[in-house]
């Protein structure tokens, strides 16, 4: 076998990953805008958003949203929800799910037991409004 014949083959290969990827069915989110509330502050809500757009993935194994580190199971065809828990008592929500008719993607947020982890942090609950559009 030649090496362009095996760099063809390798390139072949590695490749293949990418198409993989561009199989999934990705959104591109901005202006999230919404409302917060910590425990810190008695729950009053308060005005929220994120300065940072985000990448979300919908994947036959679950899905991605980028800035999330929670892994996500997928629910239908456009809600993700993730849940973690570290056995000390601070539980994470995260859910994601995708108004494909009107382009917007509904975010919501919680987390308890934050205290008994790192004082720093107060518990936490919030809602988010993004503009949604199907990546490029």
């Amino acid at each position: 076998m030649t090496m362009r014949a095996i760099l063809a083959a390798t390139l072949f290969l590695v490749g293949s990953g990418p198409v993989v990827a561009v199989a999934n069915d990705c959104w591109v989110a901005s202006n999230l805008t919404g409302k917060s509330a910590m425990s810190s502050e008695g729950y009053s809500f308060t005005d929220d958003s994120f300065a940072d757009g985000m990448l979300l993935c919908f994947t036959d194994g679950g899905g991605t949203v980028s800035g999330n580190d929670l892994q996500l199971v997928r629910f239908g065809e456009s809600t993700l929800i993730g849940w973690a828990e570290t056995g000390m008592g601070l539980e994470t929500v995260n859910t994601y799910q995708l108004d494909r008719q009107h382009n917007k993607l509904f975010i919501s947020q919680s987390r308890i037991g934050t205290v008994t982890h790192n004082s720093v942090l107060p518990d936490y609950v919030a809602a988010f409004v993004a503009d949604a559009v199907p990546a490029p």
